[in-house]
């Protein structure tokens, strides 16, 4: 299990079993089998003495949260919380785990307070639109696009994976983008050899994002009416990689993206090995 701080969902754990019991409901289960469901994909977590109490606090926390925690989730998490459940990841630090102790102590006293009402859970929403080696134009549309020359061009991306989205399997399609904009809706051929447009700024020192995920939060984000089909076609080897990353970005800030063609106009980079990129640093 990995952890990056000592806030509730700072770790893999508490973070996956969040997500995975908030998609089952949004796949309209009810509570009951929501919770049977997230058991049992995490029944060797539940079985083991260090997750445990991180699986509880995460069920727990997350059904106060949307006006559904039952009194059997809600002991058990308590139980934990007496007994300092976790406690283990932080015994080594430097604070001895104070951070991860008044975590608990807010948990607590949230589940210990009155349960807020009942939330309607929308359906889950699809993230992962595309095929794999599905080509598409994005054209420009907005003010944000006008600061950097872009307005009314096109951006060109393609599929080149699918992300676990969750515990529960669900995928996320991962994007990269050709570095160059068209005045008109290219055809393949026309893309075949043009490099990547690193999803990041050419001060890194550091191997660059050249790919990223594509998340979807509301359907009306989509932007159906700004994107045009141009093909399917398979990925060249040192492009389909990128950097193995986590790394988000959401439909909604799309237009955000027309920032980085100008500040990689006449910017290199290395290819350091198949599909790992790194910023070129000339005196």
């Amino acid at each position: 299990m990995g952890a990056w701080g000592s806030s509730l969902y700072a770790n893999d754990t508490t973070s996956d079993v969040r997500d995975t019991y908030m998609e089952f409901l949004k796949d309209q289960l009810s509570n009951q089998e929501a919770y049977d469901k997230t058991v049992e994909l995490f029944g060797d977590c539940i079985d083991d003495p260090d997750e445990a109490p991180l699986f509880w606090y995460a069920l727990a926390d997350t059904q106060w949260q949307v006006g559904r925690l039952t009194s059997d989730v809600k002991d058990k998490a308590l139980e934990w919380i007496e007994k300092r459940g976790g406690i283990e990841l932080w015994e080594e630090s430097k604070s001895g785990g104070s951070g991860w102790q008044k975590t608990l102590d807010k948990l607590q006293a949230r589940l210990e307070t009155e349960q807020r009402k009942e939330k309607k859970i929308p359906k889950r929403i699809d993230q992962n639109l595309w095929n794999i080696g599905d080509v598409y134009a994005y054209q420009f549309h907005t003010d944000e696009s006008k600061k950097y020359g872009a307005f009314g061009k096109y951006m060109i991306l393609q599929k080149i994976a699918e992300d676990n989205f969750s515990a529960k399997g669900n995928k996320i399609m991962r994007v990269h983008v050709y570095d160059k904009l068209f005045e008109e809706v290219p055809m393949l051929d026309e893309i075949a050899n043009i490099r990547l447009l690193p999803i990041d700024f050419s001060t890194s020192t550091r191997n660059l994002y050249m790919s990223i995920q594509l998340r979807l939060e509301k359907k009306r984000d989509y932007p159906v009416s700004n994107l045009t089909f141009i093909g399917n076609t398979s990925c060249p080897p040192n492009k389909a990689r990128g950097r193995e990353l986590s790394s988000y970005a959401r439909w909604s800030m799309i237009e955000c993206w027309s920032v980085y063609f100008p500040q990689w106009q006449g910017v290199e980079y290395e290819t350091v090995e198949e599909g790992i990129f790194k910023y070129t640093q000339h005196e």
